[in-house]
């Protein structure tokens, strides 16, 4: 063969190598995804939010009078009983006396005995005229009883003893005032801060119900104002959640509701039913710094206590609302859901091609979605379609 004729077989190979490559570059090539096919189940929606225990009832003993309380020997989880002595509170102690205090203290202290001095002065006085009279009386009446002297005579010394003996009796009593205002004036000179007193003058507060101690306020001894919170008390097994929603969400939900309790610690999920929805809302700044508008749910423990016994007072968790479930309802993950315009649309799968379709949705949980028209069950349908598939593309199951 020529060298002129291999040349043109050579280039003409390496232009049909190239053609061909060409060619098979422009052959579109099989998009990989993720099919999930449409099937029919259960179908729950929930409004999610987290939540706190807290007691039903909680008794907060306080001091029911300004006093010294004695140590509290009970720690934080003790069981008590109800009228169990929780604290004693004994009389307020005095306080000591300033340099300035005691030295007026000592002045009273003295003036009063200045006092108690001349009482007993005029006592002695009292008592020396009442005896005089008590002698003239006596001679009056025997001079009388005589003739001796008129009866005006004797009336007039009758009244002088009877004026006699009560000014005694007047000094006695003044005597014995001056000896109490002494006393009074020494005790303020006695230190009485570090006496303690007798038992019948405690006052012990007791135990209002059953339980367990949940909050001490104070367990060192010392001076307590009337009406100071001391303890709080409740009962573990008595929980109810509290959990504030948005007012939006709060509105969906309906008293006797069905709640489901996630990721509070322990196995499984707790259940429990909505008591209480509160008629007032409050505002509450979100972690973004936007007010929302804020409602009260309380929740009440359906599962039994043995199941969530670790749980105590303001413990957190996770509480489900269910607003709305379904047996038998033909659903897709929300994954396969994209816009089309105003409505939804999804991509399912068609010997080998991606078809796009217009379908219905009613309701949505986050995760899955009610179909209510445009797929039938068992239709696949690709997962997390992207900006790659068309309608008509050639696709492929991923490996």
């Amino acid at each position: 063969m020529k060298a002129s004729v291999r040349r043109k077989l050579f280039v003409a190979g390496i232009i049909l190598v190239v053609v061909s490559a060409t060619i098979y570059g422009f052959i579109p090539k099989a998009i990989e995804v993720d099919l999930v096919e449409v099937s029919r189940g259960p179908l729950q929606v929930t409004i999610e939010e987290e939540g706190r225990t807290r007691l039903k009832e909680r008794f907060v003993i306080s001091a029911p009078i300004a006093g010294y309380m004695q140590r509290v020997s009970a720690k934080v989880g003790d069981p008590v009983r109800k009228g169990q002595i929780m604290v004693a509170l004994e009389p307020l102690r005095s306080q000591a006396l300033d340099p300035r205090s005691r030295a007026e203290a000592e002045a009273i202290v003295s003036a009063v005995e200045a006092g108690l001095n001349a009482a007993l002065e005029k006592e002695r006085a009292a008592t020396a005229d009442t005896e005089y009279i008590e002698k003239r009386l006596e001679r009056m009446t025997r001079l009388y009883a005589k003739g001796s002297v008129a009866k005006d005579q004797l009336d007039q010394i009758q009244s002088e003893a009877k004026k006699a003996r009560a000014v005694q009796g007047a000094a006695k009593a003044a005597v014995d005032v001056s000896r109490a205002d002494l006393e009074r004036a020494k005790k303020t000179l006695q230190d009485y801060s570090r006496r303690r007193t007798e038992t019948r003058d405690t006052v012990n507060v007791a135990s209002p119900a059953d339980g367990s101690i949940f909050k001490i306020y104070r367990e060192s001894e010392g001076t307590v104002a009337a009406g100071e919170p001391l303890m709080d008390i409740g009962n573990a097994r008595n929980l109810e959640v509290r959990v504030d929603l948005l007012s939006s969400d709060a509105v969906k939900i309906k008293k006797g509701a069905r709640v489901f309790f996630k990721r509070w610690g322990g196995q499984g999920t707790l259940t429990g039913i909505v008591r209480v929805i509160e008629p007032a809302g409050f505002t509450k700044l979100s972690s973004l710094g936007v007010e929302e508008q804020r409602v009260l749910v309380i929740a009440d423990m359906t599962s039994p206590s043995d199941e969530w016994r670790a749980l105590g007072d303001g413990y957190r968790l996770e509480a489900h609302f269910v607003i709305w479930e379904g047996k038998e309802i033909l659903q897709v993950p929300a994954s396969v859901l994209f816009r089309s315009g105003t409505k939804w649309a999804v991509f399912l799968e068609d010997n080998g091609k991606a078809r796009q379709r217009i379908v219905e949705i009613g309701q949505r949980n986050g995760l899955t979605a009610e179909i209510i028209s445009g797929m039938k069950e068992k239709e696949r349908v690709i997962a997390h379609p992207d900006d790659s598939i068309s309608d008509g593309a050639l696709i492929r199951r991923r490996k």
